[in-house]
């Protein structure tokens, strides 16, 4: 028999009206089984593919959206086929554009929108392997993950599902990328009885109190000075500065304090100069529903000493390798460090309530304390600098509590230009006035 005949014999099969679940196709070469398909997944059999059939190794299927879940379907050509998938905010991918292109990711071409996509997908992916259904409930955990890990799908918001092909052994990804549009159902509002309230300044921040009802799935902050968080939302409205740079806390996580350090409380947030801060709070229930509220604190600090003053005297910088030469005055500091990271890092770190003295001090940072009382300089330098827009961070203090942090960002080649913040101070407090302005809802802006 022909190979011409064997198919005219399974497509004939499938005509005459084979739709039992338990009917199957089988392909065969030889003596062995290549391929089988239960009939009721195909449709037709042919040796010329029409214009409007399209041959893909993977493709997607949303089945459902709500306020704060989504189910979609990860459709494969074979049973091997493997994947990375995951839905992805606008924001997040919009974060991604501006980082790589330096533009929203609106303005930029298919292409780039495509590479961002597809960037953005490569540091926060599952992988599945074959046909697979997949719910995402929003501040759900991960099976077998971490309290940390959990899922983003907030209501209202816009979200690329996307899925990409990859080697079942590596994962390292193929030619098939596959993505489409979908946005969550917008919230109801809802009174859960939201308040924060000044708790006491720490060495470390500002720390506050999170009370609610019990309804409270989890909070969503932001948190800043005032005048610029103001005009940052004016310009690009709530829904971009929450989305953007936001953070989610259960609030028995902001009542708790650190495994790490267990005298310093989860929610405290970074205050270096006085003046008026703004905490933007979405309260969110296991229904999707929200309440949002603005909380305005006013700081005004004392000093019993000045901050450590940071000099920088020579940097150079190429392909892998960066050298930074400075000083630090008084050279007697209690503690410095230096630490070379990621400008993403950085900013992810600050944005979810971390100081700066905190990620300057943190994770691999150089302890420099010994080499400043002794030479009241010091070089640092490392010839393994990724590709990508990074910061050092030089952090001081002195004897009688003053901080400074100085953050230098480059990217590590010959051309681009250093960008050097102007120092951050934390001068050591002697007193403290905080004082709570109550609105009920976001304010008014005004000139």
């Amino acid at each position: 028999m022909t190979k011409k005949t064997i198919m005219a014999a399974a497509l004939a099969l499938v005509t005459l009206g084979a739709s039992a679940a338990d009917e199957t196709m089988y392909l065969v070469k030889g003596n062995r089984v290549v391929s089988k398909y239960n009939v009721d997944a195909v449709d037709y059999i042919t040796f010329n593919l029409p214009d409007d059939v399209l041959d893909e190794a993977l493709w997607l299927t949303v089945n459902n959206v709500g306020k704060n879940t989504v189910t979609y379907t990860v459709n494969t050509a074979g049973g091997d086929v493997a994947y990375a998938h995951n839905l992805l905010s606008y924001y997040d991918v919009n974060y991604t554009a501006m980082d790589m292109f330096g533009e929203a990711l609106d303005d930029l071409d298919e292409e780039s929108k495509l590479m961002c996509l597809q960037y953005t997908l490569s540091y926060n992916a599952f992988v599945g392997i074959g046909t697979q259904k997949f719910t995402q409930n929003d501040f759900e955990r991960y099976d077998n993950y971490s309290e940390a890990d959990r899922f983003s799908v907030i209501p209202g918001t816009k979200y690329y599902l996307c899925a990409w092909e990859v080697d079942p052994e590596t994962t390292e990804p193929k030619e098939t990328f596959a993505f489409t549009e979908l946005e969550t159902e917008a919230p109801a509002t809802v009174d859960l009885n939201l308040d924060v309230q000044f708790n006491k300044i720490s060495e470390y921040g500002m720390v506050l109190d999170f009370t609610g009802s019990p309804e409270i799935l989890y909070v969503r902050t932001c948190w800043g000075m005032k005048e610029s968080m103001e005009a940052y939302e004016q310009y690009y409205g709530m829904d971009y500065l929450m989305g953007t740079f936001g953070q989610n806390w259960s609030m028995e996580f902001l009542a708790g304090t650190g495994d790490m350090e267990p005298d310093v409380e989860n929610a405290t947030w970074p205050v270096y100069d006085p003046g008026e801060y703004i905490m933007y709070v979405r309260a969110y229930d296991a229904e999707g529903n929200m309440q949002q509220k603005s909380f305005v604190f006013n700081y005004e600090n004392g000093e019993t000493g000045d901050a450590p003053t940071i000099t920088i005297f020579s940097k150079e910088k190429g392909a892998g390798h960066v050298k930074v030469n400075f000083e630090i005055n008084p050279s007697n500091v209690e503690e410095a460090y230096v630490r070379l990271c990621s400008e993403n890092f950085v900013d992810d770190r600050i944005n979810m309530g971390y100081t700066y003295p905190e990620v300057a001090m943190g994770g691999d940072a150089t302890d420099i304390t010994n080499a400043i009382n002794t030479m009241g300089e010091y070089t640092f330098e490392s010839n393994e600098v990724a590709e990508q827009w990074n910061s050092i961070l030089i952090y001081a203090k002195s004897q009688d509590g003053g901080k400074t942090t100085l953050r230098i960002n480059f990217y590590p080649d010959d051309d681009a230009e250093w960008s050097i913040y102007p120092p951050f101070h934390a001068p050591a407090r002697k007193m403290h006035k905080i004082t709570r302005i109550k609105r009920a809802n976001n304010p008014t802006i005004r000139k």
